[in-house]
């Protein structure tokens, strides 16, 4: 968010460290001596809605923040938050909803900080990810993870959870294609191979799973977690 600081005094960063110190009843005066010179100020409301928030208020926080976003389309931490409380008292879909039109309004405007904007989005977009996940929703679970994946492709934990979401859904093959394309670009990223190797072993592929789990400890020889899943496969086939 933007730092605001105006004729009246009003400094947003100035206004965050209050709240941050629980200077609560100082920061509302400043608030709202603001908003009343300012009534359609994003920043002002946005900033209202925190209070709120801090207080426990989580409805007035919603009106708050809703009214900001309103007023600024635009305003990433007014859609972020808003998100976040949206998912938290339930309401999944509207929080997508909120997602949906920030990310276009913010595409049909010009930023100095788009990465910065995508990547904001795109944790946001695998948050709703995983509840969807979390709910067996998997069809709004994989659409979240592309979603987030094209705003953050670096953050290659999405692929490995999509690829997850492939698999609950059924989708095996599809499963398995995402994380041997994520091993074949990074091959050095031992969760693909961890992945894949579990993913081999539900299909009782033991052979394969325990292929990929020794050149996870190849790679990695501190990798516990590989040791164990090579371990218990050794055994599993030991016993067949």
């Amino acid at each position: 968010m933007a730092q605001l600081e105006g004729p009246d005094g009003f400094d947003s960063a100035h206004i965050q460290e209050l709240l941050s110190n629980k200077e609560y009843q100082l920061a509302e005066g400043l608030i709202r001596s603001h908003l009343a010179t300012h009534p359609n100020d994003a920043d002002g409301h946005y900033l209202l809605g925190v209070l709120f928030y801090f207080q426990g208020q989580i409805p007035r926080t919603i009106e708050s923040i809703k009214k900001a976003l309103k007023l600024n389309p635009q305003h990433t931490d007014a859609a972020v938050c808003l998100s976040v409380l949206l998912n938290d008292v339930g309401k999944y879909d509207e929080a997508k909803h909120i997602f949906d039109q920030a990310n276009h309004s913010i595409a049909k405007g010009a930023s100095r900080n788009e990465d910065g904007i995508n990547r904001k989005f795109a944790v946001k977009h695998l948050e709703i990810a995983d509840l969807y996940f979390r709910y067996r929703r998997y069809d709004e679970a994989i659409e979240e993870y592309n979603k987030a994946a094209d705003l953050h492709p670096e953050l290659l934990e999405i692929r490995i959870r999509r690829a997850k979401a492939f698999a609950k859904k059924g989708y095996l093959t599809r499963s398995i294609q995402e994380l041997q394309q994520l091993k074949r670009e990074n091959p050095t990223y031992s969760p693909a191979r961890i992945q894949l190797g579990l993913l081999h072993y539900s299909q009782g592929n033991l052979l394969d799973a325990e292929l990929e789990w020794e050149a996870t400890s190849q790679i990695e020889p501190s990798n516990r977690e590989a040791k164990a899943y090579l371990e218990m496969a050794k055994k599993t086939r030991g016993q067949s």
